[in-house]
């Protein structure tokens, strides 16, 4: 993707986000006369950034978006992001996560007890690699005004350079800390990812090391939503209760997740080389050439590939309390004095495959792919009723006995796709367990793009769709912990999935519709254990999203129905909506404006409830939460390279009825003022 602009000595105010060029490198003006006082040309440093994401599984490349649009970015200091229209989590940026929107949920890691946090991750499949020719910075820092006690801060730090033109280094940095606006409910969580890429035209090569340490207080929630609903009668008619003083049912519990995965996709081309005739012209070379004589160039076509990825993973989680907490749990198996659980999951996944590249020939429309892969795994658990060793005690659990399981899978595949060509693409991938505990698991990917001009505006048309048979995973069947011990042994889920999506741009629209049937589906029921229902669950979905604009207004709409076919086991908000109502407009010809009010929305319904102890949201049919509306005044800013914005967010508190809910017993955050900025540097 050409994504910048022109860089130049004393010419840093052209913006160069918003220019792209097709020149690189490093170019040097005409220089007239061979006359000693003749001025030297100026340099001028070309700025040229392309931005890849890969499929992880075989190392397919796509185009990347940088995080540069100046609209919205406001949305950056909510836990949503942009990444979906509702949530449920506890209040703070960083904290455990779930999307309301079902087919927004995603799997980042094999981890059942990292789910919660995989909204803050980065996954193989989501770090942008980067190609530049000037080094690129980004910093943001996002914060909170007003009582330090309960300050909210994140901040990233991003910085990528080429060393040459085939090898590319970055790290990214990021910290979310909050420290609560209600007791014991903060958290701090520190994620570092160092990533690059080698790419000539034979070798490529792209690798991420990530470390991730998330750590959380837990307090159960609040223990009368009273405090919330009718702060009048809890506080003695005063019209609001102070959050820092409503009472919650723990003090001395909190939760760490540590996560550190490696992944490598490289592959080795073999081809020959193709001699092509081209024109040089003033654009591609300043120097005096004849532009109408023909050149020729060498260049490298390749025909086969051999592709070789490695995934590393592993994952520890502790849940610890210095008391057991027995007001709140019923059970306490191993200790009534303490808690200490603990558990962890290694995953290492080899893939070999051989590809055959499309277009080394005018008969070869298309890309063919085979491979194997071995995935191996350790997952590690309490063991039931174990014995303490030595000193043991709530800080460090893993002096206790652990039992340890091992699977080792064999995986055999293939896959077939066309990627060239702007009128029709596609793809599709199968592969199925030929050896280990997972034998007869298979699953199959495929999706289809077209692209046409209607009225003389262009028109996307997509669709994807996939059908998974798979094992519960380990832990859904065993586990042991101070609170909850279970073990099952549940059927095989079934999993098929189609979307659809079509996109207008020049008329500001958007629809995606989506049907998933899942069978023998596995959740954790009123009692916050994992149970199966046994029947088919059908989960209807429809996304539009809709830019209306009128001079200096604008209004962006994202809505999204969903619809569950068994709203006892899978409950799900009828209806999610994103509204935004701004001001758009440029002041002293440089400084980009955007002044507005935003809402999110969903309609009330059973949302599932969290459980400290073993980090996982579960179903309830208590409370429910919904049919508030959740409103942000706003002023989004950009200036050349710096994006800016002061928000005040949850502006309903004051007029809307007081139900304020993310997650049942875990209240919103109160009114406060949040400031943000990001600064790019290109050199």
């Amino acid at each position: 993707m050409l994504g910048f602009g022109p860089i130049s000595k004393g010419q840093e105010d052209q913006g160069a986000e918003d220019q792209p060029v097709m020149n690189t490198g490093l170019e040097t003006g005409n220089q007239e006369g061979a006359d000693e006082t003749a001025k030297k040309p100026e340099k001028v440093y070309i700025t040229r950034m392309r931005t890849l994401k890969l499929e992880p599984f075989l190392g397919g490349t796509s185009v990347a978006q940088m995080d540069t649009v100046p609209l919205h970015f406001q949305n950056i200091t909510f836990p949503e992001r942009s990444n979906t229209v509702g949530s449920q989590y506890l209040a703070n940026l960083g904290s455990p996560f779930q999307s309301n929107i079902f087919l927004d949920r995603t799997e980042k890691t094999p981890f059942l007890f990292g789910n919660v946090y995989e909204n803050w991750l980065t996954a193989p499949e989501d770090q942008v690699y980067y190609n530049t020719t000037t080094p690129y910075t980004n910093l943001r820092y996002l914060t909170t005004l007003g009582n330090e006690a309960t300050t909210e801060e994140n901040f990233k730090f991003l910085f990528t350079v080429n060393v040459n033109k085939y090898l590319n280094i970055g790290v990214d940095y990021e910290i979310l800390y909050a420290r609560g606006l209600y007791n014991h409910n903060s958290n701090r969580n520190k994620l570092a990812n160092i990533f690059g890429n080698y790419q000539s035209p034979r070798y490529e090569a792209f690798w991420k090391l990530s470390f991730n340490y998330m750590e959380n207080f837990e307090n159960g929630g609040i223990k009368d939503d009273r405090y919330i609903t009718q702060p009048m009668l809890m506080s003695g008619g005063l019209s609001q209760y102070e959050s820092l003083n409503i009472p919650v049912w723990m003090t001395d519990a909190k939760s760490l997740y540590r996560n550190t995965n490696f992944y490598l996709n490289h592959k080795y081309h073999l081809g020959f080389e193709r001699m092509e005739i081209v024109k040089k012209d003033s654009v591609t070379n300043k120097k005096a050439i004849d532009s109408a004589k023909p050149d020729t160039i060498i260049t490298f076509v390749p025909v086969s590939s051999f592709i070789h990825s490695l995934y590393v993973d592993l994952g520890q989680k502790s849940y610890s309390s210095t008391t057991a907490n027995l007001d709140f749990y019923d059970k306490a198996f191993l200790d009534n004095g303490y808690t200490a659980d603990t558990s962890a999951l290694l995953e290492v996944r080899n893939t070999l495959a051989l590809a055959l590249v499309e277009g080394f020939h005018k008969w070869a429309k298309f890309g063919l792919t085979a491979f194997i892969e071995h995935d191996f795994r350790k997952y590690v658990r309490l063991a039931p009723n174990p014995s303490v060793l030595g000193n043991a005690s709530y800080s460090a659990p893993y002096l206790r006995n652990v039992a340890n399981h091992y699977e080792s899978m064999v995986w055999a595949g293939g896959g077939l796709s066309k990627r060239s060509g702007e009128l029709f693409t596609f793809s599709a991938l199968a592969k199925i367990c030929i050896l280990g505990e997972a034998l007869g698991d298979f699953e199959l990917n495929g999706d289809l793009n077209t692209t046409f001009k209607l009225w003389g505006h262009p028109v996307s048309l997509s669709a994807n769709g996939s059908i998974k048979n798979e094992q519960p995973d380990y832990f859904l069947e065993n586990y042991v912990s101070n609170h909850f011990s279970w073990g099952n042994h549940f059927k095989h889920e079934y999993k098929t999935l189609v979307r659809g999506n079509l996109s207008i741009p020049a008329l500001g629209f958007e629809a995606h519709a989506g049907i998933e049937n899942l069978s023998n589906f596995v959740y954790f029921n009123t009692t916050a254990v994992p149970d199966q229902y046994t029947g088919n669950i059908q989960v209807v979905s429809l996304n539009l999203k809709q830019h209306l604009g009128a001079g200096i207004l604008n209004w962006d709409n994202d809505v999204v129905y969903q619809l569950s076919s068994n709203q006892n086991v899978l409950p799900l908000p009828v209806f999610s909506v994103l509204s935004d109502l701004y001001l758009k407009f440029t002041l002293s010809k440089v400084l980009q404006t955007h002044l507005g009010v935003d809402c999110r929305y969903n309609t009330a319904y059973y949302a599932q409830a969290y459980m400290p102890a073993i980090g996982q949201f579960y179903n309830q049919k208590e409370l429910k939460i919904g049919n508030y509306p959740l409103m942000n005044a706003y002023a989004n800013f950009h200036l050349k390279r710096m994006r800016f914005f002061i928000l005040y967010s949850h502006l309903s508190r004051f007029f809307a009825t007081p139900n304020y809910f993310s997650a049942p017993h875990y209240p919103l955050n109160p009114a406060m003022i949040k400031i943000g900025l990001s600064w790019n540097f290109y050199d």
